[in-house]
Formats: structure tokens, C-alpha cells, sequence
């Protein structure tokens, strides 16, 4: 019987996100490819979410599936997302592998990253990503890069993990980085895998943040590795 598998996108991505590794792992896996609410083929113009309100879609696609545990990979935001949740309900999770997930929030770095979603800015400075963008959300891709700044800014007052509560999580978790990523440091995520009970680090080398950007033949079994 195979096992369940989680793939969770990050912020401004999708489902989308996983196609180059869908294939390969769905061979070993069954495989349960969500969008967050707000994203994708669920983007939403007129409404606001906060990192709690994923949680919460996360525990939903548990229910949902009717799935009574799985593994779960995320990237950057759905890794934050499932660990979270792992705080509240761990009896959902056989493991979660992280990769590219700041875990460190503050409001200065929330402010910092806030800024790189002006939409006006991503459309004058980087037009292929702002259609990139078009693409994954239709026209409710501007409203989703406020509304992720928002999230972002929520999360610097109120973050949900920290070194003390993430050391509760008696289950395997494996953070994951770039050795490039210009977003998350190495020295938060070392802080936050010695603070895990049972706890792996592992960084990808030549790596940078967008997911797009990772090599799919490495990461793929490097997510079959640790579930296995």
C-alpha cells in the first residue's frame, strides 16, 4: 500500500508549482497536490487571510481526503504551514520535510519581505514573473500579492513557531535549504533544527529560493529518501 504524501506550494505559488515532480513521485506515493484557499484554481479577489487561516485549509485537505496520516513536503510558506499544524494535531503527520521555510519571523523582517510583493513593482521590474503570476492566479494575482504582504506582516507580530514550541514536535522533520537562498539564513534554520527533538538538516546545494529553480531529480529523491 502506498504511502500518503502532502505537497504544499509556497507563497504566490500553486499546485502548479510540483508538475516536474508529480511523475516521479507518484510512482511510490499517493499523491495529494492541493492549492491553498486563495491560490490557484481557488484565488479569491476580495478576501484576506492570515498564516492561521492556512492552517486551518491545511487540516481541511486532511478531512477532505480522509486521510488518517501522510508525510508532507513544503515548500517556504507550506512548510511553515505544516508544522504549524503539527503543533496542534501531530497525529496527522508521518514526517514533514521542509525546503526554502523562513521559520524566523520578526516585524522587521516582515516588513522587509513585504516590500518585494508591491505588484506594481514586480510589473515594472520583473514583467515575466508578474505574468507568471497571471498565469497561476488569473487577474487575482495583485490582490494575492497584497494579501500575502499582509499575511507576512501578521505573521512578524504573531508568529506561530518558535525555538521553544517547535521542540514539542516528537516527529521526523527534516528542514531543507539552499545553499543560495537569499531569503532564509542558514544560521535560523540550523537554530531551529537543534531545537527539534528529531530533527534533520539538509542544504541543497547550488540552490536558490523559487522552487522553479531547485533540481527536481535531486529533490525528488531527496523526498523519497526521507519518507522511506
Amino acid at each position: 500500500m502506498k504511502k500518503n504524501l502532502i505537497l504544499l506550494h509556497g507563497a504566490l505559488g500553486s499546485s502548479k508549482s510540483f508538475d516536474a515532480l508529480i511523475p516521479y513521485l507518484s510512482k511510490d506515493f499517493n499523491l495529494i497536490v492541493p492549492d491553498f484557499r486563495w491560490h490557484g484554481n481557488r484565488s479569491e479577489a476580495d478576501s484576506s487571510f492570515t498564516m492561521n487561516d492556512l492552517v486551518e485549509d491545511l487540516e481541511a485537505v486532511f478531512q477532505k481526503h480522509e486521510i488518517q496520516s501522510a508525510y508532507v513536503f513544503g515548500f517556504s510558506m507550506g512548510g511553515y504551514a505544516a508544522l504549524a499544524l503539527a503543533l496542534r494535531k501531530p497525529e496527522y503527520f508521518d514526517g514533514i520535510m521542509t525546503l526554502g521555510s523562513k521559520l524566523d519571523w520578526n516585524p522587521k523582517q516582515a516588513e522587509q519581505e513585504s516590500k518585494m510583493l508591491n505588484p506594481d513593482k514586480i510589473q515594472e521590474k520583473v514583467p515575466l514573473f508578474a505574468q507568471h503570476l497571471k498565469t497561476l492566479h488569473g487577474e487575482n494575482w495583485v490582490s494575492l500579492c497584497n494579501q500575502t504582504a499582509d499575511m507576512m506582516l501578521e505573521l512578524g507580530r504573531n508568529p506561530i513557531l518558535n525555538t521553544n514550541n517547535i521542540s514539542t514536535i516528537d516527529l521526523p522533520v527534516r528542514l531543507g535549504l539552499g545553499d543560495k537562498d537569499n531569503m532564509v539564513s542558514l544560521d535560523e534554520t540550523v537554530a531551529f533544527h537543534k531545537a527539534l527533538s528529531n530533527g534533520q538538516l539538509q542544504v541543497f546545494p547550488n540552490c536558490q529560493h523559487p522552487i522553479e529553480k531547485v533540481d527536481s531529480d535531486f529533490l525528488t529523491r531527496s523526498i523519497i529518501e526521507f519518507c522511506n
